[in-house]
């Protein structure tokens, strides 16, 4: 059986519902559409929704809803299983309510892996899997992960659905990619950002809300400080308007 995306298809009751990984139906019409990679669907994934384990859903409500840096961690712990006890901040009911404030939508470039041909495999924890006598990592894209799955046509993407969601929802004007567009990726993010549906709309990617490898510290301050005021040419940045206009002092950042 194919590894799915983790919300491959997932209805939470209540408006919100994914098809092919892609957030597809909302209870508005989306006006930002932020695409991500894989989260894949193992018991590892402990995710209750797109982003919702690293510095994603805090820095939104340190932007939208707090105005200030106030939030500092992860929403779950990196490594490890959320215990009864840990307090998820934001939670997922402030979560939908950002979707909603904002007009969110999501998607992922990748839907499934070890689809092709019915594969056998065997899954180890911290979503790595042997296959084909080989072990591999079904989070990174180097040589021990997605890369070499991708070269054995065991990589399912998702592009074709992503672009035809946004054909059929021309009222997204804002495209991000949460990270740089390179290796295995980028082939994929220019066949969206250069579709003729994409004229008149911006496609920018924003640096990982993982934070890895940022530098200095709190991790927190420096994402969201990249994230406002970024001048980098590798990475663009969130659009100043749109935050302005949605009650963000862009200053606190």
């Amino acid at each position: 059986m194919p590894i799915f995306h983790k919300f491959f298809q997932t209805n939470w009751n209540n408006g919100f519902e994914t098809h092919n990984a892609i957030l597809d139906i909302t209870p508005y019409k989306p006006e930002v559409m932020i695409i991500g990679t894989f989260n894949p669907g193992t018991p590892n994934a402990k995710a209750d929704f797109f982003y919702g384990r690293n510095y994603f859903w805090p820095a939104f409500k340190n932007l939208f809803i707090l105005n200030h840096p106030n939030l500092l961690n992860t929403r779950m712990p990196l490594n490890g299983i959320p215990q009864p006890h840990d307090l998820l901040n934001p939670t997922l009911a402030e979560i939908f309510c950002l979707c909603l404030k904002l007009k969110l939508t999501f998607a992922d470039l990748i839907c499934q892996v070890l689809h092709n041909e019915h594969p056998q495999y065997e899954l180890l924890p911290n979503d790595h899997v042997i296959f084909s006598g080989q072990e591999y990592n079904l989070i990174t894209d180097d040589n021990q992960g997605l890369l070499p799955l991708d070269g054995l046509g065991q990589v399912n993407w998702n592009t074709q659905n992503i672009i035809e969601y946004l054909c059929d929802n021309p009222q997204i004007r804002t495209v991000y990619f949460t990270r740089r567009p390179t290796g295995i990726w980028a082939g994929h993010w220019n066949a969206i950002k250069n579709h003729n549906c994409m004229a008149g709309r911006q496609l920018l990617n924003i640096y990982t809300p993982s934070g890895q490898s940022l530098q200095g510290t709190p991790r927190m301050t420096k994402l969201l400080h990249h994230w406002v005021h970024n001048n980098e040419l590798n990475f663009g940045k969130l659009d100043n308007n749109w935050l302005i206009n949605n009650g963000v002092n862009i200053d606190e950042f």
